[in-house]
């Protein structure tokens, strides 16, 4: 029997409505559903986490905004689970997937048809002054900033070894291609294709106005240090998880070795999606 994982965004009604209905529909198609510990009760289903589902589903559904699709996506690993986002209304750059597509896009993700994409990741790694590591995965982005509002912050970059430069800005954003339209986006950075395998860094309100966003190859090694005066630092993964970094710690950052099998709407491509989302075009 095949399993779907189903996730859904708590503080939205509308989300549970259509768990409901999910579950119905998989009932009736003879599909398993997993879904996580708060709401697997109010809807007759097996629990599980985030992370069991993608040990043990078939394929995820998500039920609400990019920010539900995210904190699911960012546990992809080495079994490759296909993720569909399903849109309840917001501006959905990656829940692509309508209501009244729902039902065939399911049975399509289940039966090896539908139309899925492999998106690329980044990995974040946290060197620690004492030679301790942490490692990080991120869909979207990771961003370094001063905690404290209204501070600037003094990074030093270097792509594969090679100094690039020191910046003094609100902040520095290493962006994936499906990142790219988030928080890259307002900063000023490129929109980029999601097939381009590349990575994008783009500074937050840099002091210097020659300061532009930079795009490398994908398989680059980018390496941030904190500049003087040596003081605190925070690294955010996908405007979700956040670590505090000390003085004299690295982070580095290189494509992740897991990727995202995305399930797209066979009625949109990347290009529509920046013309309705972003309202590009229009009198």
């Amino acid at each position: 029997m095949a399993i779907l994982g189903l996730v859904r965004k708590r503080s939205a009604p509308r989300a549970h409505e259509v768990a409901v209905r999910v579950v119905e529909w998989a009932r009736d198609a003879k599909v398993a559903v997993l879904a996580e510990p708060d709401c697997a009760a109010d809807l007759g289903v097996a629990s599980a986490t985030k992370l069991e589902m993608f040990a043990r589903a078939d394929a995820i559904a998500v039920l609400g905004g990019d920010g539900t699709f995210l904190a699911t996506a960012r546990l992809a690993g080495a079994r490759e689970v296909p993720v569909l986002g399903v849109n309840l209304g917001g501006l959905g750059f990656l829940t692509e997937i309508m209501e009244s597509e729902i039902e065939a896009s399911l049975a399509a993700v289940l039966g090896g048809t539908a139309l899925v994409e492999r998106r690329g990741m980044l990995r974040a790694t946290v060197r620690r002054v004492d030679g301790l590591e942490e490692s990080f995965q991120a869909f979207n982005d990771a961003v370094l900033s001063r905690g404290s509002l209204g501070r600037t912050v003094d990074i030093e970059v270097r792509i594969e070894g090679s100094l690039l430069g020191r910046f003094s800005a609100d902040g520095l954003i290493v962006s994936t291609p499906t990142g790219s339209t988030a928080y890259n986006l307002s900063a000023g950075g490129p929109a980029i294709h999601p097939s381009v395998r590349v990575h994008i860094l783009a500074a937050i309100c840099p002091h210097t106005l020659s300061v532009r966003p930079v795009v490398v190859d994908d398989s680059a090694r980018l390496e941030f240090r904190l500049g003087p005066p040596r003081e605190e630092l925070l690294l955010t993964l996908d405007g979700q998880e956040t670590v505090r970094l000390g003085p004299d710690d690295a982070v580095l950052v290189t494509r992740c070795e897991y990727q995202v099998l995305m399930v797209r709407s066979p009625r949109h491509d990347f290009y529509d999606l920046l013309r309705t989302k972003l309202g590009w075009g229009r009198s």
